[in-house]
C-alpha cells in the first residue's frame, strides 16, 4: 500500500523540525552515524539543510511519529517499505488490527508518560517478513518520536552457539529455534526437520522455557538481541 506525502506529513513543519532535531540527537541504536555538524562545518544553517539531506537519503528506513504512532514524516527508503502495507490506513505506522499495535502502544504510552526514552519491537511487514522498529524521543522535538525500522537478517545455526551454550538449548532445540528465528512456520520447521508438528511445538514449549519467555516472539527476540 503507498502512502501519499500528505498522508505521511499532516503538519509538516513539525515532521522538519523533528527532522533536524533527529540529526543532533535521538540516534536509534546499531544505525549509521550522520554527518559531524560540528561548528566547523559552518553553523546551523549547514547543519539544518544537511540533515534533511541526510534523512532523506539515509538507506535505513526512518519514519518521524507523533505519541499516537501517527507518521509525520517519512524518508526515501521509509515510503518504500510503506508500499508493502507496512502502514496501515490514515497513516498510521502499525495499523489497529496489527498483531504488534498493542505492544507498540504500549511502548508509545511508557515514552509519553517519560518511563522509557527509547524502545524496540519485533513486527510483520507486508510481506511477512521479520522487521526490527528502534523508537526514541528527543527532549530536542517534543511530543515526536524518531523510529528506524530494518529487516531482520537470515541467522545461522553458529549464530546461535552463545545463546544456545548459555541457556542449555538441545541440539534439537537449536535447530528448531534458527528456523523459526527466520521466518519458518513449525509446519515448515517439521517438514524441513523431518519431524511431527507435536514434536516442534514441544521443542518450542522447552525453548521459551529455559529462556523464559511467553511466546516465541520472545524467543525471537533475545536470539536478536544476543546474536
Amino acid at each position: 500500500m503507498i502512502v501519499s506525502e500528505a498522508s505521511l506529513a499532516p503538519g509538516g513543519a513539525s515532521g522538519d523540525h523533528a527532522a533536524r532535531a533527529f540529526g543532533a540527537a535521538g540516534q536509534t541504536p546499531g544505525a549509521p552515524e550522520p554527518y559531524s555538524f560540528a561548528p566547523i562545518f559552518g553553523g546551523a544553517e549547514y547543519c539544518s539543510s544537511h540533515t534533511d539531506a541526510w534523512f532523506e537519503h539515509d538507506e535505513w528506513a526512518r519514519f518521524i511519529l507523533d505519541l499516537k504512532g501517527r507518521v509525520l514524516r517519512a524518508n526515501a527508503s521509509a515510503k518504500a517499505l510503506a508500499a508493502s502495507g507496512l502502514i496501515g490506513s490514515g497513516g498510521v505506522f502499525i495499523c489497529s488490527k496489527h498483531r504488534s499495535r498493542a505492544e507498540m502502544d504500549q511502548l508509545l504510552d511508557r515514552m509519553a508518560r517519560g518511563y522509557q526514552d527509547s524502545g524496540r519491537i519485533l513486527f510483520r511487514t507486508g510481506d511477512d517478513a521479520w522487521c526490527i522498529l528502534d523508537l526514541r524521543v528527543s527532549d530536542g522535538a517534543s511530543g515526536c518520536v524518531f523510529a528506524v525500522a530494518r529487516p531482520v537478517k537470515s541467522l545461522t545455526i553458529s549464530d546461535l552457539d552463545g545463546l544456545c551454550s548459555t541457556f542449555k538449548l538441545t541440539k534439537s532445540e537449536k535447530l528448531v529455534l534458527v528456523h523459526i528465528a527466520n521466518g519458518d512456520s513449525p509446519k515448515d520447521v517439521g517438514r524441513i526437520l523431518d519431524m511431527s508438528i507435536h514434536t516442534v511445538r514441544s521443542h518450542l514449549r522447552s525453548i521459551c522455557l529455559r529462556l523464559g519467555v511467553k511466546g516465541i516472539n520472545g524467543a525471537i527476540r533475545i536470539c536478536l538481541q544476543m546474536c
